[in-house]
């Protein structure tokens, strides 16, 4: 019994010893920042930025953008799920541009998201939601969405396009508000990106408006020229389900000359715990290694 004792006697003053080392930002390697404030809004926003591993500066290349919204958040996990995919060559070669506004809070991160993610105002809601998340009813103030549109078109695309070797073919990929968002802008601004990420999204807002805008846009347009992903959990429940699928079908159904459509619902997946599985399949069925 006095050799275990001897040796734990040994072993102790090692974990005792152990010092907390100098706090330091935690960064994904090869990734890095960009700060701006828009001149269209006012808002400050932060562009997290990735650039694919061939990316060189003495190199010709181009390469197509996708642009991923709530970005503090959700563009570490696409930085992840295309190194693990990239292990097998499973992807083309894209830069990863998150768009976030800086925000180290949850209620700054509800904020900005409501505002700039809703393609219309709706008071009503606004109350509702200030009371259910414990928000200052002053911070939450939707109908920024036809803005930030143009802070995207107007300066954050710009600004990519003049600091990387890019290509035409841009990516807009979003959950929840963010793909109600980016449904928005599949036919508000058609062309703009020519593949479009929609997932979870919130397509109960102002009562399903988005189906209302998808018919009109319908009625004008025989084309819409983009590769479109949409995604659900199935258990985000009956708001959120329905209506994605909903969606797809209709998309299907208009025969629109230059679209195609993936649509998934994944198993047992909540409206939160879905997001690293829609991140992953987003990548993939958009940027899936073309042959």
């Amino acid at each position: 019994m006095t050799r275990p004792l001897a040796l734990l006697a040994l072993l102790v003053p090692v974990f005792t010893a152990a010092q907390p080392v100098a706090e330091a930002p935690v960064a994904l390697d090869g990734t890095h920042q960009v700060d701006l404030v828009s001149e269209v809004n006012g808002h400050p926003y932060r562009l997290y930025i990735a650039p694919p591993e061939g990316y060189a500066a003495d190199d010709t290349t181009r390469y197509p953008v996708l642009y991923i919204l709530d970005g503090r958040r959700t563009f570490p996990a696409a930085v992840t799920a295309r190194a693990f995919q990239d292990i097998y060559d499973g992807l083309d070669e894209v830069i990863l541009v998150g768009i976030g506004n800086g925000e180290q809070t949850f209620d700054a991160w509800f904020s900005h998201r409501w505002r700039d993610y809703t393609p219309s105002a709706n008071a009503a809601t606004d109350s509702v939601v200030a009371v259910q998340f414990s928000q200052d009813p002053e911070t939450v103030v939707s109908g920024g969405g036809p803005d930030f549109l143009r802070v995207l078109r107007e300066e954050i695309l710009p600004l990519v396009d003049s600091a990387y070797r890019t290509t035409g073919d841009r990516g807009l990929t979003g959950q929840s508000l963010g793909g109600l968002f980016a449904a928005y802008v599949l036919f508000e601004a058609p062309g703009l990106f020519q593949r479009v990420g929609i997932n979870s999204p919130s397509l109960w807002w102002s009562d399903g408006e988005t189906f209302a805008t998808e018919v009109a846009f319908a009625e004008a347009h025989a084309a819409l020229p983009a590769h479109v992903f949409l995604s659900v959990g199935s258990e985000e429940g009956r708001s959120m389900v329905p209506p994605m699928e909903r969606l797809a079908e209709a998309l299907r159904s208009r025969g629109y000359d230059g679209l195609t459509m993936d649509a998934v619902v994944f198993a047992d997946e909540t409206h939160t715990s879905v997001v690293p599985a829609m991140m992953s399949r987003t990548l993939r069925v958009l940027y899936g290694r073309s042959e």
